[in-house]
């Protein structure tokens, strides 16, 4: 008698709760399926100002309203057929479940980072680093050629030790005419330059290095060495400044805390395994 009263129970309120739920609540109804006004708000609230001013006009409305229409229709036709109770889809949310969570996760640990970056700290930043903007007119560039890409592996590797971009080129470098200099190759400005090559080199900083550009039949690994220009002054760019930071800063904490985890839970890796796949992988089997 006892379950016979809570299931009249559960049935009352779920009859009142649907009772309540007005027509007006009901944006879009494809069979059993429903899209509610609360539903479509929280959708809304990932769109960018520019998507939403488009949507308020009478082509986004009417846009809107067919793409809705084809959700809530696919959807409806994928319960008819099932698929929620494959294994597949059960594996899918799963995945699905694992993002959400992390997302959560991440979510709520950065609310209580401080992530805002002064105009102070953005100014001292500016004043510290002012090689880093400059509108450039000229690039001075280094060089290092090489035959593939067992080669250019062996640079990046000596770089990523540490050893001098000079020092690489005048030990690996095919091109006798520079390799003698450490690869020195001069400035250029653009259009002097092969346009791979340029929109390569002046999308660098002074100091970075490019990924290996073929040319000729060759690879070239170039440095930035130098840079020519006008400055920018800091108020063309402090808000974007400030942006970089912040993510720079959010950057630092994430990579910290991931530390932090590592130590906290055991990690156990496979690397046998996990090498076995990557091989099967890339040979297609």
């Amino acid at each position: 008698m006892k379950g016979i009263k809570i299931f009249i129970l559960l049935f009352t309120f779920a009859f009142i709760f649907a009772c309540s739920q007005s027509k007006d609540d009901v944006i879009i109804k494809a069979g059993s399926s429903k899209l509610t006004k609360q539903d479509l708000q929280e959708d809304l609230k990932s769109f960018p100002p520019q998507t939403k001013a488009f949507l308020s006009s009478p082509e986004g409305l009417n846009r809107l309203k067919d793409e809705l229409i084809k959700r809530e229709v696919l959807y409806e036709e994928a319960k008819k057929k099932g698929l929620t109770k494959s294994e597949e889809f059960k594996k899918r949310m799963e995945e699905f479940k694992k993002i959400t969570l992390i997302n959560m996760l991440l979510e709520q640990e950065l609310k209580a980072v401080q992530q805002d970056v002064t105009e102070k700290e953005a100014r001292e930043y500016y004043d510290k680093h002012k090689d880093e903007f400059i509108n450039p007119t000229e690039r001075r560039l280094s060089q290092i050629v090489v035959k593939n890409e067992d080669e250019a592996k062996k640079v990046y590797e000596k770089i990523d030790k540490g050893e001098e971009f000079e020092k690489i080129a005048k030990e690996l470098s095919t091109d006798e005419k520079t390799k003698a200099s450490g690869g020195d190759i001069g400035f250029f400005k653009k259009g002097q330059l092969n346009q791979q090559i340029e929109n390569a080199v002046f999308s660098l900083r002074k100091g970075q290095v490019s990924m290996p550009l073929t040319y000729k039949g060759e690879l070239y690994i170039f440095k930035v060495t130098d840079v020519k220009g006008t400055p920018v002054e800091f108020d063309q760019i402090k808000s974007q400044l400030i942006e970089q930071l912040k993510a720079k800063k959010q950057q630092d904490w994430f990579d910290s805390y991931i530390e932090e985890l590592k130590k906290k839970h055991k990690v156990e890796v496979n690397e046998k395994t996990l090498q076995e796949i990557l091989n099967q992988t890339v040979s297609g089997n």
